[in-house]
């Protein structure tokens, strides 16, 4: 087999509030990684956002044929959510700041340009490019795209915009020859499928007695959930609206796990070696309310975001086997608290398919 990072030629053009036009995806090979790489240029003051540099893009779909999504990233805030998840998953922060040509560095106010770099990995091994655990099979694919929307041009600062921006793309792809295992009839891989759920906390919850139905019909590899406080001006990270998280089964009574919202921090750090302050002044238990500078990314665990690793659970590689469940077979209950108007939680259910290969 043959293993290529390829760099394309389209690019997209920042417009605030946008679908961007569609981008094709190679179609030669087997797609092991995505990445997105933003180049922004925007105003920064002392009123700049947490999660500024994050905040860049609304939604976030790669689809094949029949609109099938491979990565579904829609609702609000979607860039914070992916940027996050990969950093959990692969271990670095997703910035690199042109400032004083310093990697990683925090950028001055004013006008400011800054790199965000996005990852899909959609295989296990998040430390080679080219894992084949996942994969978009895309060498089977009539079409296959990535689709942008952003968000709105004042997003990063409250008191400056963004004014320009350019989206490249480069994807890390392994092609096929003839000898090769996946090359052989009947090889299968696993690919990855996923959706968004946003749920508005209509009222205060107990006992984990707000739920929402788990998609069925794949493996469920791990759950990520975003939490947002209707805050000021725009929604901020926090940890005190979402107080716990259950798992169950409703016709067998059986609880998958059960966790109050600081365990669950806690259980995200030790899974993905994330140091954190596990306290309830620091960040653990803080409202993100601040503009930290990229590199202190690296020794704090996010306010209002959770990782849940479901491959501890069942298949070590691809989590819950949910593909002979039915809707309502396996429910995610929630405790609510301090409930505000504007207040919500979304869930990304990171989900694998076996599919067989066209050879």
């Amino acid at each position: 087999m043959k293993k290529v990072i390829k760099r394309l030629t389209d690019s997209s053009t920042w417009a605030a509030s946008s679908e961007l036009t569609a981008i094709n995806l190679p179609r030669e090979g087997l797609i092991t990684e995505v990445t997105v790489r933003g180049n922004i240029t925007c105003t920064l003051t002392a009123a700049a956002f947490d999660d500024w540099f994050r905040r860049v893009i609304q939604n976030i779909k790669i689809e094949g044929d029949g609109g099938r999504s491979y990565l579904g990233l829609s609702g609000t805030q979607m860039s914070v959510l992916w940027s996050l998840w990969m950093e959990y998953v692969m271990g670095i922060p997703t910035i690199h700041s042109n400032g004083g040509g310093i990697a990683l560095g925090a950028p001055d106010v004013g006008s400011t340009t800054f790199n965000v770099v996005l990852k899909f990995h959609p295989g296990n091994n998040p430390r080679d490019p080219f894992d084949l655990s996942a994969v978009i099979p895309a060498k089977d694919l009539s079409t296959l795209q990535i689709k942008l929307t952003t968000t709105a041009n004042n997003v990063v600062d409250s008191g400056g915009n963004i004014t320009a921006g350019t989206f490249n793309y480069e994807i890390a792809e392994v092609l096929l020859e003839p000898g090769d295992a996946l090359a052989k009839p009947d090889a299968v891989v696993m690919t990855p499928m996923g959706s968004t759920l946003d749920h508005p906390h209509d009222a205060n919850a107990s006992d984990f007695s707000d739920t929402e139905d788990i998609p069925t019909g794949a493996f469920l590899r791990s759950i990520i959930a975003l939490v947002r406080d209707d805050t000021g001006t725009v929604p901020r990270r926090k940890n005190d609206e979402l107080a716990g998280l259950k798992l169950w089964l409703p016709k067998t009574g059986e609880v998958v796990f059960e966790q109050n919202i600081r365990e669950l921090l806690h259980t995200s750090c030790q899974r993905f070696g994330v140091r954190g302050i596990a306290g309830d002044v620091g960040p653990i238990g803080a409202i993100a309310t601040t503009r930290p500078g990229p590199e202190s990314l690296q020794s704090m665990v996010p306010a209002g975001f959770a990782v849940i690793d479901m491959r501890m659970f069942g298949h070590p590689a691809y989590g819950l086997d949910l593909r002979a469940m039915q809707t309502a077979d396996l429910k995610l209950g929630m405790t609510i608290e301090n409930r505000a108007s504007g207040d919500a939680t979304t869930f990304y259910w990171d989900q694998l398919m076996p599919v067989q290969l066209k050879n």
